[in-house]
């Protein structure tokens, strides 16, 4: 699967898409597919998480395809384009303050 991240910085810094091959498997969801990127391509992604169950913790919300969701619950399949909130203080790529 090809994921893009939207990439940018607290300050306003550098705005751009980083593309990465993820390989796919069974049940893998969109937050699966970030951790991955982040273990073995660049690990300077910034992605919060923590339950993986959506509702529970509300940190892994970003827009995933245009729909604001929750990425631990949306699956990775094909392309997927992930952004984040924009009506959340950010910190680094699609962390954001909660």
């Amino acid at each position: 699967m090809k994921l893009s991240v939207q990439r940018k910085s607290q300050d306003g810094g550098v705005d751009r898409v980083d593309s990465f091959e993820v390989p796919e498997s069974e049940g893998m969801t969109v937050l699966d597919a970030l951790l991955w990127v982040r273990e073995f391509e660049d690990p300077t992604v910034g992605v919060r998480f923590s339950c993986r169950r959506a509702n529970a913790c509300k940190e892994c919300l970003a827009v995933v395809n245009g729909q604001r969701t929750y990425t631990c619950i949306v699956p990775a399949t094909g392309e997927v384009l992930v952004e984040p909130l924009s009506h959340k203080p950010l910190v680094r790529d699609l962390a954001t303050r909660l």
